[in-house]
C-alpha cells in the first residue's frame, strides 16, 4: 500500500463502470483514488505522473490462469506468473483449477492463500468443485470457501453426470459462489480435439459438434433453476451455445458467462496448419462464431473476458496437434488482442475494457476494477497506439507456447499500478 500521495493528470481515463471516456485524472493516496476529473490538486501530490493522452484505465482481471503444480527447470512459478501479469496490465488474477492442480483439497488451501499476499498483483485462489476434477466426488466446497476460494470450478472437464451437477448447484448455493463448469457433453467431447467442420473431417482430427455446448448449456442452466445454484458457464465459445445462454436468461435465474481471449480473436482457420501453439479446450471455432461471441461481447450479455493462460511444458506441447496438451500463454498478449478487435472497429474500447475490468470485478464482488473515489489505486497506463510483435522469448515466463507469437498488435500497456505502487513500468 502507498504511503506517499500520487497524481495522474492528462489522461484519456477510460472506467467502463461508469461509462466514462474522456479527459481526466486522478489523485491517489494511501493506496486509494480520492479524486477524479479534470482539476487535480496536484499540489498536494508527492508525485505527478503526466499521461501525455495516453489511456488510464483500472487495472485488469483474470478469473483464469494456470498455477503451476511444481517447480521444474523451465516452469512458471508464481514469481513469473505474477511478473508476466503486471507487464499485460493485470492488477488481480484468479488461479482456477486444472488438471495437474486441481486445487481440491481443503488441507493447506488457506495457508496456499496467505503464501499469494504480497506479490504486487492480488492473487487469488478458486477451488476445485469435486475431487480430482473427476466430477464424481464432490470436493471439500465449504472448507476450501472458507479459506479463500473466490468460486468452484471443473477445468476442462464437464460434469457428466445430472445428479452430481445438481447437488453442486445447490452446494454451492449455501455459500453464495459461482460454480464454474466448461459447457460439453461429455459423451460427445470426450477425446476430441478440434470442431467439427470440413476442416477438422479433411485432417481426420476427433471433433466436439457445437450442439455439445449447447446441450449443456441447457442442461445445467435448468439445474439451476431447480437448486437456486449460482452458473458460470465457463469459456462460452459458440454460437450455439450463446443462443442457449440466451435462452436460459430469459428465466429468473443467475447466469453468467466467460468468453477466453482466444475464442474472440483466434478460428479454426489459424488452426489449419495444425501447429499445436492453437490446441486449445474448448478448440477453436468458426468464424462466425468468433463473429457472435465479439458481438455479445458489444451487447453485453458476455460478463468477463479470461486469458485461460497455460504454461505449457515444451515436450508436451511439441507433440502432434491430437497429442498436444491444450493451451496457450496469454496474460502478456490479452490486452494487445482484445485491442486489435478496438482497432478493426470490431469493438470499441470501453466494451474491450469492461469485460477485463469492471466485468469480472462484479462477478465476484471485489472493490476493484473501476475508476472512483475510495476504491483501490489498482490502474494502468496505455499506449493505444504503440506497435509491437508478440515474441514468446521475451516473457516473464521460462515457457514460450503461446498462439499469437509473431503476431503484430497496436497498443500496449506502459506502467501497471496497484493499490498506488507501480508493480510493472516498461521503461524500467
Amino acid at each position: 500500500m502507498s504511503e506517499t500521495s500520487l497524481a495522474i493528470i492528462n489522461a484519456r481515463l477510460v472506467d467502463p463502470a461508469s461509462g466514462h471516456d474522456g479527459p481526466s485524472g486522478v489523485l491517489i493516496e494511501d493506496g486509494v483514488i480520492v479524486q477524479t476529473g479534470g482539476e487535480i490538486d496536484v499540489d498536494a501530490a508527492d508525485e505527478v505522473i503526466d499521461a501525455k493522452g495516453c489511456i488510464l484505465a483500472p487495472a485488469l482481471i483474470d478469473l483464469r490462469c494456470a498455477k503451476e503444480p511444481a517447480l521444474t527447470p523451465d516452469g512458471e512459478t508464481l514469481d513469473t506468473l505474477t511478473a508476466g501479469a503486471a507487464a499485460g496490465g493485470f492488477g488481480t488474477i484468479v488461479l482456477a483449477p486444472n488438471a495437474r492442480a486441481p486445487l481440491d483439497k481443503a488441507d493447506g488451501f488457506a495457508g496456499m492463500n496467505r503464501g499469494l499476499a504480497k506479490r504486487g498483483v492480488n492473487v487469488l485462489s478458486a477451488c476445485g468443485a469435486t475431487q480430482g476434477l473427476a466430477g464424481e466426488q464432490m470436493a471439500e466446497i465449504g472448507l476450501m470457501v472458507r479459506g479463500g476460494a473466490v468460486y468452484a470450478g471443473q477445468g476442462d472437464r464437464p460434469i457428466a453426470d445430472t445428479r452430481t451437477m445438481r447437488r453442486l448447484l445447490a452446494y454451492t448455493s449455501q455459500f453464495d459462489i459461482w460454480l464454474s463448469v466448461r459447457p460439453a457433453d461429455a459423451d460427445l467431447s470426450e477425446g476430441t480435439v478440434a470442431l467439427e467442420s470440413d476442416w477438422s473431417a479433411r485432417m481426420g482430427l476427433p471433433a466436439e459438434p457445437a450442439l455439445s455446448e449447447r446441450i449443456a448449456i441447457e442442461r445445467d442452466a435448468a439445474l439451476a433453476e431447480l437448486s437456486g445454484g449460482k452458473l458460470m458457464i465457463d469459456r462460452l465459445s459458440t454460437a450455439d451455445g450463446l443462443a442457449a445462454l440466451r435462452r436460459a436468461r430469459t428465466r429468473d435465474q443467475e447466469i453468467a458467462a466467460t468468453v477466453a481471449v482466444a475464442h474472440l480473436t483466434l478460428n479454426e482457420v489459424d488452426a489449419g496448419g495444425l501447429d499445436s501453439a492453437f490446441r486449445m479446450d474448448p478448440p477453436l471455432r468458426a468464424e462466425a462464431d468468433r463473429r457472435a461471441l465479439v458481438e455479445a461481447v458489444t451487447s453485453g450479455e458476455i460478463d468477463a473476458v479470461v486469458t485461460d493462460h497455460r504454461p505449457t511444458p515444451f515436450d508436451d506441447k511439441g507433440e502432434p496437434f491430437a497429442l498436444a496438451i491444450a493451451g496457450t500463454m496469454s496474460l502478456e498478449t490479452a490486452l494487445g488482442a482484445m485491442l486489435g478487435l478496438v482497432h478493426d472497429g470490431q469493438l470499441e474500447l470501453i466494451d474491450a475494457l469492461r469485460v477485463i475490468t469492471c466485468g469480472p470485478a462484479d462477478l465476484l464482488g471485489l472493490p476493484q476494477g473501476r475508476i472512483a473515489e475510495g476504491a483501490p489505486a489498482d490502474l494502468i497506463l496505455i499506449d493505444g497506439d504503440k506497435p509491437w510483435v508478440c515474441d514468446p522469448d521475451r516473457f516473464h515466463s521460462a515457457r514460450g507456447n503461446c498462439a499469437w507469437a509473431g503476431r503484430r498488435f497496436q497498443g500496449q500497456v506502459l506502467q501497471t499500478l496497484v493499490g498506488g505502487v507501480t508493480i510493472y513500468n516498461q521503461k524500467a
